[in-house]
């Protein structure tokens, strides 16, 4: 499996499963901390979440 750049920490060093990250995204953003861009390509911080990612 083929992952993306910003996953492959996440799924190969910590060794999340990709449920995991999906169920982490899911999350974040209905915390309000990330949104997903509309082409699906990148998540972008939003201000609640700026104190987690800082």
């Amino acid at each position: 499996m083929d992952a993306p750049a910003s996953h492959r920490p996440f799924l190969y060093l910590d060794k999340g499963t990709p449920a995991e990250y999906g169920a982490a995204l899911k999350h974040t953003i209905a915390q309000g901390w990330l949104e997903i861009h509309e082409s699906g390509t990148y998540v972008k911080i939003l201000p609640a979440g700026n104190d987690l990612f800082a």
